[in-house]
């Protein structure tokens, strides 16, 4: 027989609210108590990635630093590798023919015909050699020679006079050059499209130790040190930036991590 079911009475209504309370009050006391856990977790995450960001920070600046000790040490290296060369000429074109021993004497006497009004103590030659390395193959250019002359001023004379007048030895035009750090060789080749553009406005520079290009134009004097700022140099001058400068931008520094995140519980 089926139970006859009669309306419900205040008593059962009041039970099934209380089932209803106590169902509510036991989630709701499981749910805060995992959104605690949950809370905790995210603050101890929220301290780590704080500290990660500050360590990576101080990490950047550090670089930074480092980067920027390293450069000055590389600048000096430069400067004392470009001293120790003050003294010394490269020779360009003097054929293999002519033997190590007979390096000495014939560069003296390539000498003696471009200053025949020195006093013959001024051709003293400390040393003399080729370049490193073996020679690539019979139809390669000769090995440069380089040379350390005793005098500063007798090399600043062979080099101010090759520079005006055309040298040969055995039909091959010799080219006398200054002896410079590789680095530095670089960067001059690196400066190429600012030294065309002031060669072609007859604007006469130089460069200097550490490593800038100098210019003196109307009893000022310009410098700059890093390509990077050639621009404003250029401006200084009065000559059109090339595009290929003008796209040039400093060096950027190493990114920062912010905090994008508040505290739990805020």
């Amino acid at each position: 027989m089926e139970q006859d079911l009669g309306p419900a009475t205040r008593q059962d209504i009041r039970r099934l609210q209380d089932f209803i309370a106590e169902e509510l009050a036991r989630n709701t006391r499981a749910l805060t108590a995992e959104v605690q856990v949950i809370g905790t977790r995210t603050a101890r995450l929220e301290e780590r990635a704080e500290a990660f960001a500050d360590t990576c920070n101080t990490l950047a600046h550090h670089a930074e630093t480092l980067a920027t000790r390293v450069e000055t040490l590389e600048e000096a290296l430069e400067d004392l590798s470009n001293r120790s060369r003050r003294n010394n000429i490269r020779l360009r074109g003097l054929p293999e023919s002519v033997a190590p021993d007979a390096l000495d004497a014939t560069l003296t006497g390539i000498m003696k015909k471009l200053l025949p009004a020195l006093p013959p103590a001024r051709y003293l030659i400390d040393r003399i050699h080729r370049t490193l390395g073996a020679r690539k193959g019979q139809n390669a250019p000769p090995r440069d020679v380089v040379a350390r002359l005793h005098y500063y001023s007798t090399r600043e004379a062979l080099l101010r006079t090759a520079r005006d007048q055309q040298v040969e030895y055995e039909d091959g035009q010799l080219l006398f050059f200054q002896d410079l750090a590789p680095s530095t060789l670089a960067k001059r080749r690196e400066w190429r499209v600012v030294t065309e553009l002031l060669r072609s406005h007859n604007v006469r520079y130089s460069w200097g130790f550490p490593f800038r290009i100098l210019v003196h134009k109307d009893g000022r004097t310009y410098s700059c040190t890093h390509l990077y700022r050639a621009q404003d140099f250029l401006h200084q001058l009065g000559l059109e930036v090339p595009e290929a400068i003008a796209q040039l931008t400093p060096p950027s520094s190493l990114p920062r991590l912010s905090r994008d995140w508040s505290p739990a519980g805020d």
